[in-house]
């Protein structure tokens, strides 16, 4: 492989529920490391303001693409819980622009599949994380985790105060993106060199379930942190030093 080149940047896609806010922690720190960073609001999600019923996977990805043709240089795509989706998706529509797609704790799913279709086929009852304890507006567009919820399910490991802070932070985002299907094609998205790194004390996308994604999507490489589903947080030293060793291992030059 064709050493990848020393500066790169990083488009952070954050999970549900979440924004850019969420990579507050990490950007700084790939900055400090010599790269650039750059972290995504996705459409409708918090604080991008696109109306509900119009947000879908495809509108994601559309958002990520636009960055990336506005971003020189190489990519590191990274996406966290269901970001994976929308990094994927863009890594289809661009993969001559990723030099590495890295999936944090994160729905890495076929073509074809949704997130509440992985759900329905491979959630087992003693799974209660996040999935399990969402409601939903009158309409069905929105849903919404409580933040008592999301300290337990998301952040148990992070100091108390900051999960806390961060929990509150959370807002209502539209269903549509994790019901939307992946669109991906052997000839695009799996010319892409893909990594996965499972946070291993996942209360919420729980480890058999990041397996499980992995199986049906076999990655590169694997690497492991006893991490929450939010190593942001609780972790941000060990998931930055994770990036760095994923990048020096399996980028690619493009």
């Amino acid at each position: 492989m064709t050493a990848a080149p020393s500066r790169l940047t990083f488009i952070l896609i954050h999970g549900a529920w979440q924004g850019a806010w969420a990579w507050e922690t990490i950007v700084p720190r790939l900055k400090a490391a010599g790269h650039d960073a750059i972290a995504v609001d996705l459409p409708g999600n918090g604080h991008n303001p696109m109306p509900p019923a119009e947000v879908d996977l495809a509108r994601y990805a559309a958002h990520v693409v636009d960055i990336i043709d506005a971003t020189p240089g190489p990519i590191v795509m990274v996406g966290h819980s269901m970001g994976g989706t929308a990094a994927a998706q863009a890594c289809e529509l661009r993969p001559e622009r990723i030099a590495l797609a890295i999936f944090l704790a994160a729905f890495l799913l076929p073509n074809g599949m949704s997130v509440l279709q992985f759900y329905d086929l491979h959630l087992e009852p003693w799974m209660r994380g996040a999935h399990a304890r969402v409601t939903h507006d009158a309409a069905g567009l929105l849903s919404r985790i409580d933040p008592v919820s999301a300290v337990e399910v998301f952040y148990h490991k992070a100091d108390r105060a900051l999960a806390e802070a961060a929990a509150r932070r959370l807002t209502p985002q539209p269903e549509g993106g994790r019901r939307s299907r992946l669109q991906l094609s052997a000839d695009r998205f799996d010319t892409v060199p893909r990594v996965y790194i499972e946070a291993q004390s996942d209360r919420s996308v729980h480890l058999p379930l990041q397996r499980k994604m992995q199986e049906m999507s076999p990655c590169r490489a694997v690497y492991g942190l006893d991490s929450d589903h939010a190593p942001q947080l609780s972790d941000p030293d060990g998931l930055v030093a994770l990036f760095m060793t994923a990048v020096a291992e399996h980028a690619r030059s493009v």
